[in-house]
């Protein structure tokens, strides 16, 4: 009787040991999928932010770093991501830059005007 005892305590060591590491390894799988639904969801708002200052600037107009903030905390709560996490004025700027730099439809000229816009943000 006393061996059976023993074998049934090797058993529930075994089967706790063994749900422990089931557990760990399904929260470690899932915190990643949630961390890249998070990802996803930051550069879907990052790009929000950047189509909704684009045609301001088309029309050469800066916005204030206040209607920036504004935009900037609307769309986090929007798609339910921290403010911090999303661009800043630099960051915003810099894609901004980036993309009138890469645009082939601008003269030089014009990428250069529009750039001088933007720096006056940063």
């Amino acid at each position: 009787m006393i061996h059976l005892q023993d074998s049934t305590v090797y058993v529930a060591i075994f089967g706790i040991l063994a749900s422990l590491i089931v557990f760990l390894m399904t929260r470690h799988f899932f915190s990643k999928n949630g961390k890249t639904d998070y990802r996803k969801k930051l550069e879907i708002a990052n790009n929000e932010m950047l189509y909704s200052i684009r045609p301001l600037l088309v029309e050469k107009k800066v916005p204030s770093k206040e209607i920036l903030m504004a935009v900037r905390f609307s769309t986090a709560k929007k798609y339910g991501v921290e403010q911090n996490d999303l661009y800043d004025e630099f960051s915003l700027t810099s894609d901004l830059i980036n993309e009138t730099i890469a645009n082939s439809f601008l003269t030089s000229d014009q990428k250069l005007e529009f750039c001088n816009l933007l720096q006056s943000i940063k």
